[in-house]
């Protein structure tokens, strides 16, 4: 047997298990994190374990290609190595040099390291707000269209299954990454205020945000009168079913900060940001039985931050021939004729 073709898979077990540990260990997570993600993780972590090492039994060294872990590490070796001479040097215009695919590959790993456990953990939210409403509506079978029930019952089971598979998808996107699912890093997100703004909408960065900006949007506000809440939750569901089946398309390439190749199809045939504009304009709608400069003001920041979410992502993937002769098809950022 080859143990050299064991290296990669033996360094990405290192990278796997010492972020559980710390998942366990940092106070943040062990406040944030349910013990169901944590087992959800173990148990994706010994998947990879026995499967990974039966993988690499059984495939030919030849085959076997560098690892995020072996990527990961040769950075960090290089990086102490480079920064002993860069103390040393008297020429400082030495510096410390990064290739392409280590930077990627660590780049990855952070984006996987952030944004799995907070995934799962609104999958199990989602899941279990889920399995709370279904008896209710069960029961309720007969008289599920009429306008009070829609608003009391169906209206909020409606809006746990969206968000409920929207963040499946993009918990699975993140838990995965192989050839046969097409879904292959190409490239991440480099620069600083890209990260920045993608950030800033997740926990527990959108929390500080929010003691600055507020939180005004209510996705189960109550309208003037039955009837018009009816019709506007009617829209909100529309434009939430734009948003995840804007994830759907996505597919197996679901994850932020990334280019994992160019989706063309589904609401991206239209328009090149559909989950942006439909979003915040379901936001926008649950405002508006509140309207109060602070409401506006608050979501038209949060509405900014999004947008430059785009326009990072845009400079991004403009690196992607791909990218440009999509733009060129799909000209529309969020309006289709408009903009």
């Amino acid at each position: 047997m080859n143990i050299k073709k064991f290296k990669g898979y033996f360094l990405n077990l290192i990278l796997i298990w010492a972020t559980i540990l710390m998942y366990k260990a940092l106070p943040y997570y062990q406040d944030f994190i349910r013990l169901e993600t944590v087992n959800i993780i173990v148990i994706i972590a010994l998947s990879y374990t026995s499967g990974g090492f039966i993988y690499y039994i059984f495939t030919n060294s030849e085959k076997v290609k560098e690892t995020k872990g072996e990527l990961v590490f040769r950075f960090i070796k290089k990086t102490i190595f480079n920064l002993e001479i860069y103390v040393k040097s008297k020429d400082k215009l030495h510096r410390l040099k990064i290739e392409k695919k280590e930077r990627v590959a660590l780049l990855f790993v952070l984006v996987k390291i952030f944004f799995l456990p907070i995934m799962i953990n609104f999958v199990l939210a989602n899941f279990f707000s889920v399995k709370s409403q279904l008896p209710r509506i069960i029961s309720a079978h007969s008289s599920l269209f009429n306008i009070e029930t829609f608003n009391l019952l169906l209206y909020p089971f409606i809006l746990a299954l969206i968000f409920f598979f929207d963040t499946l998808w993009f918990a699975f996107g993140y838990a995965s990454e192989a050839g046969f699912l097409k879904n292959k890093i190409i490239s991440v997100e480099p620069t600083i205020i890209g990260w920045g703004v993608a950030l800033i909408c997740y926990p527990p960065f959108n929390s500080l945000v929010t003691n600055y900006l507020g939180w005004y949007s209510n996705d189960y506000i109550l309208f003037s009168n039955p009837t018009i809440t009816f019709i506007m939750r009617i829209l909100i569901i529309i434009f939430l079913g734009i948003y995840v089946s804007a994830t759907f398309a996505l597919g197996t390439k679901c994850s932020n900060l990334t280019n994992r190749g160019i989706i063309t199809r589904g609401p991206y045939s239209i328009i090149r940001h559909p989950a942006y504009i439909s979003k915040n304009l379901a936001w926008w709608m649950t405002l508006i039985p509140i309207l109060s400069w602070q409401a506006v003001l608050g979501m038209m920041c949060w509405s900014l931050i999004y947008h430059f979410r785009s326009l990072t992502e845009e400079k991004h993937l403009k690196k992607d021939p791909d990218y440009i002769e999509y733009c060129k098809k799909v000209r529309y950022k969020y309006i289709p004729g408009i903009y």
